[in-house]
């Protein structure tokens, strides 16, 4: 049999109905029993400050030991004003540095696949490289190809701000997940 897979999901936006959670549940409904995809929340994280660096804030701490109980990290976000969302990237930058004073950097040592999506034509790829570069410094195997994105997303919502995935949308995002499961089986 088959190992399940356990892989946390990142939202790039915090609302309790965005786009980025909604996008979410399709991943994991894609996947079929291949891989069990848990949302870490990361709302209570503060912004970063070296002044309240150490001791760890509880959330930090909460969120970095969360994550390490993970085979791979599936990140969906939104493209804001082209770039990553605020929230995103402090949380990263939070989980770049060390838990303890004096103790080296970490090393964010997992698989990761990238799902952006944007209002326009783009489908948030500034974004999603941004995140690739800046994962890929900090030690992440980001899943090179393909680079799963979603333009002109409000093209397919319904009037009650539901996901509804045209037919190619949804076999996309379906076959990355997928292709994710094997990509995470080189590493594990």
């Amino acid at each position: 049999m088959d190992k399940q897979y356990k892989f946390a999901a990142i939202a790039g936006s915090l609302g309790v109905n965005s786009l980025s959670k909604k996008m979410i549940k399709e991943i994991e409904k894609s996947l079929d029993g291949k891989a069990v995809v848990t949302e870490l929340l990361y709302d209570q994280v503060p912004v970063f400050n070296q002044d309240i660096e150490f001791p760890t804030p509880e959330a930090v701490a909460t969120f970095r030991t969360q994550l390490k109980e993970y085979d791979g990290i599936i990140i969906v976000s939104p493209e804001y004003n082209l770039s990553i969302p605020g929230t995103l990237k402090n949380l990263i930058d939070w989980i770049s540095r060390a838990e303890v004073a004096n103790d080296p950097k970490p090393t964010l040592d997992y698989p990761v696949l990238i799902y952006s999506f944007s209002a326009g034509i783009s489908g948030g790829m500034v974004p999603q490289e941004q995140l690739r570069s800046l994962l890929g410094y900090l030690g992440a195997n980001v899943k090179p190809q393909p680079r799963a994105s979603f333009g002109n997303i409000f093209t397919q919502i319904d009037e009650n701000f539901n996901l509804n995935l045209n037919e190619a949308s949804q076999s996309f995002l379906s076959s990355t997940a997928l292709a994710f499961v094997d990509y995470v089986s080189l590493f594990k």
